[in-house]
């Protein structure tokens, strides 16, 4: 999205989510979970919608769930969307199918997170942010959205580094629901069970939710595993099992040790993955407007963090350090070092998408997470040594 009035981008939409009395969350799942226990005091959940067949009628997290075909709102209700980027792209498609309007009757839940606490409360608080200490992997993906096929080398952070992006980080913004620790593979990383103790200690007061991702293949030594016994970290374990049944044992073995060591997780079973197709896709000849509004309809809604910068898009970030598309631009990445407390409104708007460009070059070879983009793609499917 392109600044047109810097600090001042929601202002409206403000207006309008303190017009509701009331609101449903459109997912069920986990960002729906984090919602309600973050924002039930603060506004009003009437209860959930949810399109699982199997979750309509019943009472999840001690509200009621239901369909939205039937759901009629009030003039003083409204909907937040709390799903991830890519389970969302349809719910939104349905929605504005039965004629919601966005930022008026329907909002994103980053976009309600962040919006009403720096104008209610004078907060910067993120949805969530992402962030890789290494781009290091053992598998070696078709479709990894760290573009590994594409790039020559990983790139492996210094301990320094680390810690201070996360101190610089934490100066700038309050708090925030979901850190997110990945890569590559983080059990790669020899300072990783240090990362996680280093964040938990410091910042966990701020942190929502500390989370961690592993592809599930890795069974990380007793000193990694006992400093993340002692931390308040989630771990998300990737079933990739059917693409890579080689790492079955590994994979059990991970989760008996999790147990054993008592480290909250959870086994994420990946069902498909989704092809932004870098290699076959080419928009280099469309305009400016058109590329503005590509990256507006995509659903991505992730930034990383790295170096003391936000970057617009993590996936356009991730491309770049494989060599997928070229360089970013100044205008696509915002340097924490030049924050300020009456900059709080622009780095929220920042973080919600908005640049003086508008897109990222990276939007130029990326199909982007939209609704025309359905092809769902076999998740952890390995590129054969052949190239193949």
């Amino acid at each position: 999205m392109k600044w047109e009035n810097k600090g001042h981008e929601y202002d409206q939409a403000y207006q309008e989510m303190k017009k509701k009395k009331g609101f449903y969350l459109f997912g069920a799942g986990d960002y729906g979970r984090q919602f309600l226990g973050i924002m039930d005091q603060e506004v009003p959940i009437i209860g959930y919608i949810d399109n699982d067949k199997a979750k309509q009628g019943q009472i999840v997290n001690g509200k009621p769930c239901r369909p939205l075909e039937g759901t009629v709102l009030g003039e003083d209700e409204g909907i937040i969307v709390t799903m991830s980027q890519i389970a969302r792209v349809k719910p939104v498609k349905q929605l504005k199918r039965g004629g919601y309007k966005k930022d008026i009757d329907f909002f994103m839940i980053e976009e309600f997170l962040s919006v009403y606490y720096v104008y209610q409360k004078g907060m910067v608080y993120f949805s969530s942010i992402s962030f890789l200490p290494s781009t290091a992997c053992n598998l070696n993906c078709r479709y990894c959205l760290n573009f590994n096929p594409f790039a020559e080398k990983f790139y492996v952070r210094k301990w320094e580094d680390l810690v201070r992006d996360v101190d610089l980080f934490f100066a700038c913004v309050d708090r925030i629901m979901l850190f997110h620790v990945s890569g590559g593979e983080p059990f790669l990383y020899k300072h990783t069970g240090d990362l996680i103790e280093y964040i938990h200690k410091r910042y966990g007061d701020r942190i929502d939710t500390l989370r961690m991702v592993t592809n599930g293949t890795i069974v990380p030594p007793h000193d990694v595993l006992e400093k993340l016994s002692t931390c308040n970290v989630e771990i998300t374990v990737d079933d990739y099992r059917k693409a890579v049944p080689q790492y079955a044992e590994e994979f059990s073995r991970l989760i008996e040790k999790l147990k054993a060591y008592k480290i909250r997780h959870y086994v994420n079973q990946v069902d498909s993955w989704i092809d932004l197709a870098p290699e076959r896709t080419d928009y280099s000849a469309m305009g400016q407007e058109w590329l503005i509004q590509h990256r507006a309809g995509c659903n991505q809604s992730w930034q990383e963090l790295r170096d003391g910068k936000l970057y617009n898009c993590n996936y356009a970030a991730y491309a770049a350090v494989a060599g997928v598309a070229g360089g970013q631009d100044a205008e696509e990445v915002y340097c924490l070092k030049g924050f300020t407390p009456e900059k709080k409104k622009e780095l929220v708007e920042f973080r919600l998408g908005y640049t003086a460009k508008g897109y990222t070059n990276f939007c130029k070879k990326c199909r982007g997470f939209t609704a025309e983009n359905s092809e769902e793609v076999e998740p952890a499917g390995q590129v054969k040594d052949d190239g193949a």
